[in-house]
C-alpha cells in the first residue's frame, strides 16, 4: 500500500498539472514560471517533500527570475539589432524556411489547428524545462542540480549575446512574415484576458539568437537521455516540435535554433566538466606502496 500510494499521488499530480495548464492555455493565461513552480510546490507537499522543495528550488527561481529581469534590460542597451535573414538564405540556398511554412499552410483570417498547436508549442516554452527538472528532482537531487546549473549557465550565456550581439526575429526583420501568434491570440481571446501577459512575455524582441525556446527542450533531452530514455525520446520530438513552431510563427530563425543547441553543448560541457573535477578533488588520495 505504501508503494502504491506515491504512485497514485504522482499519477494525480500529472492530472492535476494537465488541468490546470490546459484551463490557463483555454483561458489565453501565458504559463510562466512562478505559476508552473507554484503548481509543483502543491504536488511535492502531497509527496511529503514540500520543505525539500523549497530549499532546492528557491535559489534557482531567484536566479531565473533575475535572468528573466536583465533579458528586458538587454533590449534597451542600444545596440542595433543584426539582421540574420543573409545567413538564413545562405544556409537554405536563398530561401526562407519561415516563409516557406507560412505559406505552404498559414491562412490569413483563419484560426488553423497548426496555428493553435505552434503557439502551445512556443507557450510551454517555461513550462517544459521546469517539469523536467521536478522529475530529475524527484527521483535524484544531484542529477536535478546539474541540470539547473547548466540551464541557468546557458541563459546566462545567452543574456551576454542579446546584450552584446542583438538580433531580430524574421517577423521583425522581414515584411513578407507574419507574426502568426498575435493574430491567433487575438481571434481567440480578443486581447482581453492576454494583452498584458502576453504582450510581456517576451520583453526583449531582439533576444532571438540563439534561440532558447529550442534549447530548453534540448538541454532537458540531454539530461534525460541516459537515465530516463522514454523521457528523452519525448523530449527530442517535443524539441522538433518546438523547432518547427518557432520557424514557422515567424519567432525565429532556424539559424537561431541551430545557435541554441551549441549553447546547450557548451552549458552541459561545462557542468559536466565541473562535476566531473570536483568527484575527482573529493576522492581520498590513495596511499603508496
Amino acid at each position: 500500500m505504501r508503494r502504491r500510494r506515491p504512485r497514485l499521488l504522482l499519477v494525480g499530480s500529472v492530472v492535476y498539472l494537465a488541468l490546470i495548464f490546459g484551463v490557463m492555455l483555454w483561458r489565453g493565461v501565458s504559463i510562466e514560471p512562478e505559476w508552473t513552480l507554484l503548481a509543483l510546490l502543491v504536488v511535492a507537499i502531497a509527496l511529503g517533500r514540500g520543505r525539500t522543495f523549497i530549499e532546492d528550488w528557491a535559489p534557482f527561481l531567484l536566479l531565473f527570475f533575475a535572468y528573466e529581469a536583465m533579458r528586458g534590460f538587454a533590449a534597451k542597451t542600444g545596440f542595433a539589432p543584426h539582421d540574420l535573414s543573409g545567413l538564413e538564405r545562405a544556409l537554405f540556398g536563398g530561401a526562407i524556411p519561415t516563409l516557406v511554412l507560412q505559406r505552404a499552410f498559414y491562412n490569413p483570417g483563419v484560426v488553423g489547428v497548426q496555428d493553435v498547436v505552434a503557439m502551445i508549442f512556443y507557450f510551454m516554452h517555461f513550462v517544459l524545462p521546469i517539469v523536467v527538472g521536478f522529475i530529475f528532482w524527484l527521483n535524484s537531487r544531484e542529477h536535478y542540480r546539474r541540470y539547473i546549473a547548466a540551464l541557468l549557465l546557458m541563459s546566462f550565456l545567452a543574456f551576454v549575446t542579446y546584450l552584446f550581439w542583438p538580433s531580430a526575429p524574421p517577423w521583425y526583420q522581414l515584411h513578407d512574415v507574419v507574426k502568426i501568434n498575435d493574430h491567433t491570440v487575438h481571434s481567440l481571446w480578443g486581447y482581453t484576458l492576454v494583452s498584458p501577459i502576453y504582450h510581456s512575455f517576451n520583453p526583449n524582441p531582439f533576444a532571438a539568437f540563439p534561440s532558447l525556446h529550442a534549447a530548453y527542450p534540448a538541454l532537458a533531452t540531454v539530461y534525460a537521455w541516459s537515465r530516463y530514455r522514454a523521457l528523452g525520446i519525448g523530449l527530442l520530438l517535443w524539441t522538433a516540435g518546438v523547432l518547427l513552431s518557432i520557424v514557422y510563427l515567424g519567432e525565429h530563425y532556424v539559424v537561431d535554433a541551430l545557435a541554441g543547441f551549441v549553447y546547450v553543448a557548451v552549458a552541459a560541457f561545462i557542468v559536466e566538466s565541473f562535476t566531473r573535477w570536483r568527484r575527482a578533488r573529493s576522492r581520498p588520495a590513495r596511499p603508496s606502496a
